[in-house]
């Protein structure tokens, strides 16, 4: 009986020291410092790091994109992500390294993360418009076919302009003693999902980009250095501008954009790649942007162009009372498309002004004195790393102020 008590006792002890030496092995696993560098200096990314039997290290980078770890030695995969939004762009981290061996001290690991960003918000603006003309030099009244349209990005990432146009609403006028979509003091697409551009459209074409924080400039009407007739007009022979010029665009009635008062053919620095497409479809041969008070709306077209989505009839609106009549022929550009709008008053005609666009495109309205060189500019918001940002809250009553000079003066 003794001896079965010792032999027993003799394997609770074996097994009792199995047990300690195996606890202290296991406390002298050993450990090593690593670094997973990005290629990207971008903090707050996070990174795991996964070994064969599953057990998962997390770590997120610095300002220089490096995380640090103290791992056991074993086989790894590594992986890396972070989703930032900002006002306009979504960011979208991602890399990845399977079968990285861990077993030295100071060991780095170099890992690729891509970036995806996806544009969630518009950015780009109407940041001036001029088209009330300037006094002619003689004395003699107004010039007025030398407009142009400023758009400008107010974010920190390039934008794409294809698919991006404009259009005019109905009527030319705010001040026009006819309103055809008015009636009862309501308009008649208040409650639609649409909103009409008379006469034509225009559009850039594919390629085209506008730069982080910066303006382009669209001249609508005469894309000539106008200064040597007029002192007080604008030069527009720069080979950054584009402008509205397309011959070619064609209304059921055979008509074309061709007035060459309007459109005389572009200064020779203007790139063709820089000139805009036309959809006609109404009755002109010029685009009738008001010299006194257009409602002007930017807008990008959704999974169509916007030549095909210009050119199909059944996207033709007529006011009521005035069907087939293509003089007041407008397309039905969804309000959803509109990235950005403006409403202009005729400030000595305000008493007969009437709204065009509806309050979620543009709530108030700017005010303009045409015919003496007098620009429409967006209020700077801000200034961030020296760059401006302009505000941008759907009332233009409260985003523009009217400048004595056009900005490119």
């Amino acid at each position: 009986m003794n001896n079965i008590i010792k032999h027993s006792f003799f394997i609770l002890l074996t097994m009792l020291t199995m047990l300690v030496a195996s606890c202290s092995y296991d406390e002298q696993i050993n450990t090593y410092n690593v670094e997973v560098r990005l290629n990207h200096n971008v903090d707050g990314v996070a990174v795991k790091m996964t070994n064969s039997i599953g057990s998962t290290f997390e770590a997120a980078t610095d300002a220089n994109g490096i995380a640090r770890f103290t791992l056991p030695s074993g086989i790894y995969s590594v992986s890396a992500s972070k989703v930032s939004d900002d006002e306009y762009f979504r960011h979208v981290y991602n890399g990845a390294l399977s079968d990285v061996a861990i077993g030295s001290n100071n060991t780095t690991i170099e890992l690729p993360v891509s970036i995806t960003t996806m544009q969630t918000t518009n950015p780009i603006l109407i940041k001036e418009l001029y088209n009330g003309g300037c006094q002619k030099d003689d004395g003699s009244g107004k010039f007025a076919i030398d407009k142009c349209i400023i758009l400008y990005n107010n974010s920190s990432e390039t934008v794409s302009l294809d698919n991006v146009g404009f259009g005019i609403i109905e009527p030319y006028n705010a001040e026009a003693n006819t309103h055809s979509f008015l009636n009862g003091g309501k308009l008649d697409y208040a409650d639609k999902d649409w909103i009409p551009a008379l006469n034509g459209i225009w559009y850039f074409q594919k390629g085209n980009t506008i730069a982080p924080y910066s303006e382009l400039v669209v001249n609508v009407h005469g894309a000539i250095d106008n200064t040597p007739t007029y002192s007080n007009s604008i030069n527009y022979a720069n080979t950054a501008y584009y402008c509205m010029y397309d011959m070619e665009a064609t209304s059921s009635d055979g008509g074309k954009y061709n007035n060459t008062r309007y459109y005389p053919s572009p200064a020779d620095v203007i790139a063709t790649s820089h000139y805009l497409k036309a959809v006609k479809y109404g009755k002109s041969n010029a685009w009738p942007m008001s010299q006194t008070s257009p409602a002007v709306i930017l807008f990008r077209t959704e999974d169509i162009t916007p030549k095909q989505f210009g050119e199909n009839p059944d996207n033709i609106i007529y006011p009521t009372g005035n069907e087939g009549n293509i003089v007041y022929a407008c397309l039905k550009i969804p309000r959803r498309w509109v990235i950005d709008a403006m409403e202009v008053y005729n400030a000595t005609a305000l008493a007969k002004c009437k709204k065009r666009l509806t309050p979620d495109l543009d709530n108030g309205y700017a005010t303009l004195t045409g015919g003496y060189g007098h620009s429409l500019i967006r209020k700077v918001e801000k200034t961030v790393d020296g760059h401006a940002i302009y505000q941008d809250t759907n009332n233009s009553t409260n985003d523009f102020y009217e400048a004595d000079n056009c900005s490119l003066r």
